[in-house]
This record gives structure tokens, sequence and C-alpha cells, in this order.
């Protein structure tokens, strides 16, 4: 008789901790659903409903834990990554290995080669998209260091998730949509940037230049817009770093 107490104690301990861990992770996946606009917690980036119900809910944790002031689409760069004016520094240098890496143009791989999820983003309207990488979610692509080396060494002084020459041909769109986590923030640096070359995030339009740093959040909805001769950002991903770990 006291086993079986035991044993049912456990039980509702257990049922208990879980209704608890599913309410929170709901609340959370809510929050983010609601900044979405999705019509479920289960709709998301991945194929999975569950695996979209986890995301959701890690998505708004951030949401929940991060400060005011950096919980907003287009941040100040100096404020969230002050270290990035090493770029600005250096630009020049930057912007020489660009060039010299536009000179192989036709074999600089599209972002969809890159990443097979992105096809229907890169490639929908036939243009190119090209993106010579430094680093992908892991390890540098050394071969692609060694070619640029001065970029390569500023870029790896820095918290960045990935790193690489973004250039896109005249014409080239990328219609509105949103990266798949909070836990990363967006920042361009400004290489060659034709007349009206624009970035709409969260509904306003903004306009490149060379020489300027646009720090983002992509999770907050974002388009692109390139209507003359090729554009060259130097395109970063970051690590977030004003939330808990």
């Amino acid at each position: 008789m006291e086993r079986s107490k035991i044993i049912y104690g456990i039980l509702a301990l257990s049922i208990v901790v879980f209704l608890s861990i599913f309410i929170f992770l709901f609340t959370r996946a809510k929050k983010y659903k609601e900044f979405t606009g999705n019509k479920s917690v289960l709709e998301g980036p991945l194929d999975n409903k569950i695996s979209n119900f986890i995301v959701n809910a890690y998505n708004g944790s951030i949401i929940a834990n991060t400060p005011d002031k950096f919980n907003k689409a287009v941040l100040d760069w100096q404020e969230v990554i002050p270290e990035a004016q090493s770029l600005l520094d250096n630009y020049d240098d930057i912007l020489e290995e660009y060039t010299n890496i536009l000179k192989e143009y036709n074999n600089i791989p599209s972002f969809g080669e890159l990443d097979n999820h992105q096809d229907n983003l890169s490639d929908h309207d036939k243009k190119d998209w090209k993106t010579f990488v430094f680093k992908y979610h892991g390890e540098y692509n050394e071969k692609n260091c060694q070619l640029c080396p001065k970029t390569s060494k500023l870029l790896k002084d820095l918290p960045i998730e990935l790193a690489m020459f973004s250039i896109m041909e005249e014409g080239k769109e990328l219609f509105p949509h949103r990266g798949p986590s909070k836990h990363i923030l967006r920042l361009h640096l400004g290489l060659d940037i034709p007349l009206d070359a624009k970035i709409t995030v969260d509904g306003k339009d903004y306009f490149w230049k060379e020489k300027e740093l646009f720090l983002f959040d992509d999770t907050y909805l974002h388009s692109v817009k390139n209507t003359n001769r090729v554009r060259g950002v130097l395109f970063i991903d970051l690590d977030r770093k004003h939330i808990p770990s």
C-alpha cells in the first residue's frame, strides 16, 4: 500500500512538472506567434509541427528576456557591437578584396547552392544572388579566407555565426520573409551600392550606403530590391549578447 502511494505520488508530481513545462513553453510560443502573426504556435520555418513549437517557444523566450532597447527591428550597431568599428577602419582593405573576388564572378556560388532550403527565396526570379562565404554556421572556409586574408582576420575577431560577401545582380528581389531565430542579429557593411538599392524591414525602407553599417533583426518581415547594377555588401550574422545564456 505504501509503495503504491509513492508510485502515485511520483506519477502525480511528474504530471504537474510536465504541465508546468508545457504551459511555460506554450506561453512563450504564443508570444512569438503574436509577433509573427502566424495562425498557430505550430506554424513556423520547419516542416515538423513539434519542431516549430519548440523554435517558437525559444524565440518567444528571447523576446521576453531581451531589454526593450534591443528588442526592435533596426538597432544602433554602436550600442550592440561597437567592435565592428574595425570594419569601417579597414574598409578600403575589405573593398579591395571584394573587388578582386568579383573578377571570378561566374565561379561564385549562389545562395541557393549554399542552402538548398532557401531555393525558393534565392532563385524565384532567376536573378543571381551570389555568396562568397567566409563562415556558415560552423567552421570557417579557410580556402576563401586565404583569398581575402585581411577581411577574414577582421571577421575572426568578431562574435559571428555567418559571414559572406553578398552579391546581387541588377533586378534581383527578395520577397518578404523572416529569419528563423531570434538569437541572431544581422549586420551589413555597404561595399558597392547602386542607386535606390534598398532593404525594407518591418514596413520601412532603408537604403544601403557605402562604408556604412546597418544592423537589424531578421525575424522581422524584410525584403530586398536591387534595381540598378550589381550590389555588394559584407553580410554578417551575429550572436545576440544581451539575453541570458
